[in-house]
């Protein structure tokens, strides 16, 4: 509910700020007021976050770095298994004359105690792997996230010192 809440707010910001600019583009037409040439360098980088790294950057507005990483390494956790199930069926089929010759004589319980370790071993060595990579994203974003409210915070405070003339 908390992240919905900011998304509205962030919505209405933008909107906000949007129809300001449209309502100064009116007046400059109209010769009342000239455009703030800074107020609009500093909307063209919101713009721009917006359009490119904005959707890339929503998670980390949306979720904690726990949730965040908790999300990626339970997709992780599927997807691996998944992967391992194939590689493992794949052997098991290039090997399949073999294995069966021998089934009689395979020791199964060895095998499946085996086929468990490396399963174990493959899954820890993928998880360290998402764990690094989804926390050195979530902190690049977090920090984009935060330079961009620097920005609206910047035309936030021009748009009300161009209030106060």
């Amino acid at each position: 509910m908390k992240n919905f809440t900011i998304i509205v707010l962030y919505g209405i910001l933008i909107i906000h700020y949007m129809c300001k600019i449209a309502l100064a583009v009116i007046k400059k037409r109209m010769g009342e007021i000239m455009l703030n040439q800074e107020r609009v360098c500093e909307m063209t980088k919101l713009a721009i976050f917006d359009q490119k790294e904005g959707r890339e950057c929503k998670p980390m507005i949306q979720y904690f770095r726990k949730d965040y990483i908790a999300k990626e390494m339970l997709k992780s956790f599927i997807s691996g298994t998944i992967a391992f199930v194939l590689i493992a069926g794949g052997i098991g089929l290039y090997f399949a004359e073999d294995l069966l010759e021998k089934i009689s004589s395979m020791d199964i319980p060895r095998i499946a105690v085996r086929i468990g370790i490396y399963y174990g071993v493959c899954m820890a060595v993928y998880f360290a792997v998402t764990y690094v990579i989804y926390y050195k994203r979530y902190t690049k974003g977090r920090q984009k996230v935060k330079k961009y409210y620097l920005h609206l915070k910047k035309v936030n405070k021009i748009y009300h010192e161009e209030e106060e003339i």
